[in-house]
């Protein structure tokens, strides 16, 4: 079964494309669980909208649950269409969070980092950022603020586990350490990880997390998702062929999803 969990709307405004778009493409590629998980209010980057803001937030819940009246309400339904939202963790206070959950009926909550500080290292205007310091450093906080998230317990899902990997900087003297030390915390945790598709298209050209971290989260007992992270209707699946192909090759059987919160595994 074809499970993608990590797409996002219009309503952040760099995405692009009418919601039923996504879904009508989901089921083009025989995608049976369709997640929509689009940006918390309080991603933020000066001067750009990331994300949605509070005031919208009722309205995407309401064109959701419009699209699974019309897509999925029916006993043969050829997609579930789930509501989720992807987001930022917040390592100087997570109340905003647990009260965002609390009050809103989400199926589930993918926790992503794309800040270090105020540093947004996944934006190609401050890649320049990079150059900075040693990127043993970088990645060290960046995981240092995954394994944060991981312990906070709030989210279902890590969301992009190795996105720092984007544009393609990586530690000379390696990052095995790091990859064993978090996968083994998160398979402590329970959590899910959704492997990412994205990250194809980006310079470093990879699936987020690698084939290697994989390799070590399957090890630790990790239950893995799929999400493609589409910014318009056409990235929707994107790479899903080779990512199932991948995911056996590792050893994995079944992919996760949640429906209010619950976990519900289901075979590749």
């Amino acid at each position: 079964m074809l499970v993608d969990l990590h797409n996002h709307t219009e309503l952040c405004c760099h995405a692009s494309g009418a919601m039923e778009d996504y879904v009508r493409q989901a089921i083009a590629k025989g995608i049976s669980i369709f997640g929509f998980a689009d940006h918390s209010p309080w991603m933020k980057q000066e001067g750009i909208k990331m994300a949605l803001s509070y005031d919208e937030v009722p309205i995407y819940i309401e064109r959701v649950q419009e699209l699974q009246r019309r897509f999925s309400s029916a006993p043969d339904a050829p997609i579930k269409i789930l509501m989720g939202m992807e987001m930022d963790f917040l390592p100087e206070d997570n109340s905003e969070a647990l009260r965002f959950l609390k009050e809103y009926d989400f199926d589930y909550a993918i926790g992503s980092v794309h800040y270090i500080g105020t540093w947004g290292f996944d934006q190609e205007e401050q890649i320049s950022q990079f150059e900075t310091k040693p990127v043993r450093q970088i990645y060290e906080h960046y995981f240092g603020l995954v394994k944060e998230l991981v312990k906070s317990g709030i989210f279902d899902i890590m969301g992009h586990l190795d996105l720092i990997k984007k544009f393609g900087y990586f530690p000379e003297s390696g990052w095995d350490d790091i990859q064993e030390d978090v996968a083994r915390l998160i398979g402590e945790s329970g959590m899910v990880v959704e492997l990412n598709t994205s990250g194809m298209d980006k310079p470093a050209q990879d699936f987020y997390p690698n084939t290697q971290f994989l390799k070590r989260l399957h090890k630790h007992g990790v239950p893995i998702t799929l999400g493609s992270d589409s910014h318009h209707p056409e990235d929707v699946g994107r790479y899903f062929d080779r990512a199932i192909s991948l995911l056996k090759e590792v050893g994995y059987k079944e992919i996760a999803y949640f429906e209010k919160r619950k976990r519900i595994l289901t075979k590749i």
